[in-house]
């Protein structure tokens, strides 16, 4: 239930967020990046949608694989500052 109440606050940011960009643009932007007034909002919902379903299924995939092997995840803690410098 948690998932579907993050999700939909997620979607709904995005909507918003692509309202108030919107507002922003001309029309001359949005011809030059193939978008119009119409299908904006509904392509950047979507975008973070898919997204959303991309991430979720990874995550079941990883939980079914840890379940019939029973094994558990690995987590690591990576010190960013040394990110690179072997």
């Amino acid at each position: 239930m948690l998932r579907k109440i993050y999700r939909a606050i997620i979607l709904a940011q995005a909507a918003s967020a692509a309202n108030r960009t919107l507002a922003t643009m001309s029309d001359r932007i949005l011809d030059d990046i193939g978008q119009s007034r119409d299908s904006f909002a509904k392509n950047v919902v979507e975008s973070v949608r898919k997204e959303l379903d991309r991430e979720a299924a990874a995550k079941k995939l990883a939980n079914n694989y840890h379940m019939k092997f029973g094994t558990k995840p690995v987590t690591a803690n990576v010190n960013s500052n040394l990110v690179g410098a072997v």
